[in-house]
């Protein structure tokens, strides 16, 4: 009989994290970001630290906080904005 648990995995394929040999993901670094990249960036990431051990959490939030999808967010905006667009 199979047994039915809720495993959070891991994405197969991160789009915007790249696996590095610990276990752990790297944020991968955009300069531009719309808001769907975002929200998907935002996804993936919650993703991931629901799949790793708790031992990990720490660490790998950590590795996140060196980029902040928010702040390309806003400079995608600005470009817009410099070119007439809202």
């Amino acid at each position: 009989m199979r047994s039915h648990r809720n495993d959070n995995l891991l994405p197969a394929y991160p789009r915007f994290h790249v696996a590095d040999g610990e276990g752990l993901f790297k944020p991968i670094h955009f300069a531009f970001v719309s808001e769907r990249m975002h929200a998907d960036i935002l996804q993936e990431r919650e993703a991931i630290l629901n799949a790793l051990p708790p031992a990990s959490v720490a660490r790998q939030e950590r590795l996140f906080a060196r980029y902040d999808p928010q702040a390309s967010l806003q400079s995608f905006a600005n470009l817009l904005r410099l070119v007439g667009i809202s």
